[in-house]
């Protein structure tokens, strides 16, 4: 990706082995010159670097040798050997060996020479699975023009910038890389020419390594409310909505994802409920491609009015009146074609097409976006701000098992570059919640602690029933479990035999309250590390509000 040095010495070389025959083994080799006499390898071989001398030598010797496709056509004039007599049978492939080389460097016994490489692969390649039928190792240039090296170059530029983020000053010298201004508008002075519209486009970073790729907007800051049979979820986006991206420098936010889950693995989500807004990609036909290619951002509904809506000929004017099957044929100017299609679902009216809706709907946009500098007004109780909150319930919930929950932000991608939409992480912003009473219920309203399943059965096989050990992860004797519901936020769980022998104590220590705050269980392994035997067992749960009793049955 980048070296240490400027002033380095490049070389890339390949070339074939025959085992059978030395003298068949070759790779392209440039003539030799007074100044740099041609170097035998030996043993009549033109190709292997064979011993430490002669590798030295080919790393050393600044040579770039020509695409294996052109193995058949005589490079002489160009001062490279001739071509070897299987020449025509190396051209179209064969069992290689491929050498890039860089350097002098001076390691010193100890020291360390960090060095990056990227791999690069692409899509599309080869154009048409026929097109090797035209190849001629005598005139590869037929063959070779056929095959398409755009991906690879999109994918070349994303590893440079992922590498070394343009326009980022990563060690805070005030040098931000390399950047070119476009401008696209003008206007006539008495001066001259003046450039009233103009974009800075940064292409190379400050030569820092970052190792930074494009990333989604932030995920937004969860909470959730339980309550009997169903969760309340709450989120507030602002640095989803606000945060610029690294690459674009743009506010690319364009909407969130409300997933839920029976456990923490990713495969066990499910899409809720969506928001995005409501933007249209443009879809513009290139006559050298022959295809629909993406160019530019989303845009609004109203900038689509505002560009198309009052053209001749266009009346009332709808982006999803054109579609693929039915392109926009612009009536100015005949070779402009296009197509429009959502950007993801177009699920935009809270409350109405999506079961997301404001926190507060009638809250206006904050006086400042950093929380501190704002009116009490604007805030919640938690210190965010009003504005940015939003929330959806999910009903019909089974109380007694826990449910995981994430919402996820996500952007429209950058078109320019060819970066698709990306997404937060489900599990990294999923929490766990019980839809029970919330532990602010239980206190407000004096609600008693109960135990479930009562009687625990353990030929009930909770666990194929999905409600004990759902990612298989845990072994028999320790997946099993008895839960303790509408605890307080802070207390001590006993458990004793019939006999009074006290067999387990759990602290159940959730000061700062959240949605597990009123639940906890035992997995019925005894304070002596075995398994609970079948019999009455009783339970005390203490806490600052009081002692209260109950009795739950084991039967194995």
């Amino acid at each position: 990706m980048r070296t240490p040095a400027d002033s380095l010495a490049y070389s890339y070389n390949w070339w074939i082995i025959d085992y059978s025959e030395p003298s068949r083994d070759w790779g392209p080799r440039q003539i030799g010159t007074p100044e740099d006499p041609f170097r035998d390898f030996g043993d009549t071989r033109l190709g292997t670097p064979s011993g430490d001398r002669n590798k030295y030598y080919v790393m050393r010797h600044k040579e770039f040798d020509y695409d294996l496709l052109f193995a058949g056509v005589d490079h002489s004039a160009d001062g490279w050997l001739p071509p070897p007599e299987n020449a025509l049978d190396i051209a179209d492939g064969y069992d290689t060996r491929n050498l890039l080389s860089f350097g002098p460097f001076n390691i010193d016994p100890g020291e360390k020479l960090p060095i990056t490489f990227a791999w690069i692969g692409g899509e599309g390649f080869h154009q048409d699975p026929w097109d090797f039928g035209v190849f001629d190792p005598r005139a590869p240039e037929a063959y070779y023009d056929r095959l398409s090296f755009s991906d690879l170059a999109t994918n070349s530029r994303w590893a440079s910038w992922i590498y070394d983020n343009p326009g980022v000053d990563t060690d805070g010298d005030n040098y931000f890389g390399e950047f070119r201004v476009c401008c696209h508008d003008t206007t006539y002075t008495e001066q001259g020419v003046e450039y009233t519209a103009c974009d800075t486009t940064w292409h190379k970073g400050d030569r820092i390594p970052d190792f930074k790729g494009a990333s989604p907007p932030p995920a937004p800051v969860l909470s959730i409310y339980p309550s009997v049979g169903s969760l309340k979820i709450r989120f507030n986006g602002l640095n989803s909505e606000t945060t610029v991206d690294r690459f674009s420098g743009e506010i690319d936010f364009e909407g969130y994802r409300v997933y839920m889950g029976r456990d923490d693995r990713e495969s066990s989500f499910s899409l809720v409920a969506s928001y995005d807004r409501e933007d249209y990609n443009k879809f513009v036909f290139d006559y050298s491609r022959e295809s629909y290619v993406l160019l530019e951002k989303p845009f609004t509904r109203e900038a689509l009015l505002e560009l198309y809506g009052n053209l001749p000929g266009v009346e009332n004017f709808d982006p999803m009146d054109y579609p693929r099957d039915n392109p926009f044929e612009h009536p100015l100017f005949a070779d402009s074609v296009f197509y429009f299609a959502p950007q993801d679902f177009n699920q935009s009216i809270l409350g109405k097409d999506t079961p997301i809706d404001k926190a507060f709907p009638n809250q206006p946009y904050p006086s400042s976006l950093f929380p501190e500098e704002c009116d009490s007004t604007e805030l919640t109780e938690d210190g965010h701000l009003k504005y940015f909150e939003y929330q959806i319930t999910i009903d019909n919930l089974l109380p007694t098992v826990p449910y995981y929950v994430s919402v996820t932000a996500f952007d429209f991608g950058s078109p320019e570059v060819g970066l698709a939409s990306l997404e937060t992480s489900i599990i990294n912003s999923a929490a766990p919640a019980y839809p029970l009473s919330s532990v602010e219920d239980v206190d407000e309203k004096d609600l008693k602690v109960f135990v479930y399943p009562n009687p625990y059965r353990a030929d009930a096989q909770y666990d194929q029933l999905g409600f004990e050990n759902r990612d298989g992860t845990e072994a028999e004797s320790r997946m099993r479990r008895i839960h303790f519901a509408n605890l307080p936020k802070v207390c001590k769980i006993y458990i004793y035999s019939i006999d009074g022998d006290l067999v387990r104590e759990l602290d159940h220590n959730c000061p700062e309250g959240g949605p597990e705050a009123m639940h906890d269980s035992w997995n019925l392994i005894t304070r002596n590390t075995q398994a609970a035997v079948t019999g009455l067992y009783y339970w005390v749960v203490e806490s600052e509000e009081g002692v209260q009793m109950g009795k739950f049955v084991i039967i194995k």
